[in-house]
């Protein structure tokens, strides 16, 4: 299936489901909650077959820039989704979104979303039984976005140069990065080799760099603390990215030839 036919199907998904979401919002209060539940349940379906498939999610991308709600670089999968259908970002959104990605960790794969959301109470109550998102540990999602916000930050880079053709974004994953293997020479310098831009490569790397910036960020503000670990880091982060990367910009120099001023 071809990227833009794929988007035409997707189109015509989500625009069916938006139509079923504007019924609701119209319905009667007796059965909102039973039109509210199948229309998650649909936005699950789709959630859950482009969660895995960077192709999928740059076509949801671009169907949100189309309708002028191009998501920003920290919106999640879920909540893309659910604007989408609902057509804005608000309070309510945010916590369906959060629905969608809670549930996609912890809900039993024979289970339906409708099933999980009354298990839990309703879905205001889904976030309170989440093992992942209860403000004390920290996943890889966690570490990811982190490692996408600080770098975003950091207005100073270690070193800019022209990509060579062999190092090129791909155009199917949702962060303009590549990873690039460098050979560290006997001298003190380094010799850029190879450039790899799979997404697992990239997520792996971009996990190992929230690890790092966290780490740093958390001795640079130790005694400080809060009830939501991830999001206190997070900020923690935001802040001190950007003294980081100056203070090593100002350590690392390549040729001339090849340096280019960082936008």
């Amino acid at each position: 299936m071809s990227a833009t036919t794929y988007k035409t199907q997707l189109e015509n998904t989500l625009d069916q489901i938006s139509k079923a979401r504007a019924v609701w919002e119209e319905g009667t209060l007796k059965s909102a909650n039973d039109e509210l539940y199948a229309i998650l349940e649909r936005c699950f379906a789709v959630f859950t077959e482009m969660k895995d498939d960077t192709a999928k999610r740059r076509a949801l991308n671009s169907l949100l820039t189309d309708r002028s709600m191009k998501p920003r670089t920290s919106t999640s999968l879920g909540l893309k989704v659910i604007r989408y259908v609902f057509g804005k970002e608000g309070n309510r959104e945010i916590a369906y979104g959060r629905l969608l990605t809670i549930a996609y960790d912890l809900k039993a794969p024979e289970q339906t979303l409708t099933s999980y959301i009354e298990q839990c109470g309703g879905v205001e109550e889904v976030r309170r039984v989440s093992k992942i998102k209860d403000g004390k540990k920290m996943t890889a999602d966690d570490y990811k976005q982190i490692a996408v916000t600080g770098l975003n930050m950091a207005r100073i880079p270690v070193a800019s140069f022209a990509l060579p053709e062999f190092i090129q974004p791909n155009s199917e994953y949702d962060e303009d990065y590549v990873v690039g293997l460098i050979r560290c020479n006997p001298n003190g310098t380094g010799d850029l080799l190879f450039g790899n831009n799979e997404a697992k490569v990239i997520d792996t790397v971009l996990v190992a760099s929230g690890k790092y910036l966290d780490q740093k960020a958390q001795d640079d503000q130790k005694g400080l603390e809060a009830v939501d670990v991830a999001k206190r880091r997070a900020e923690d982060v935001k802040t001190f990215a950007p003294k980081l990367f100056a203070a090593m910009g100002a350590q690392v120099r390549i040729t001339d030839s090849q340096q280019v001023p960082a936008e």
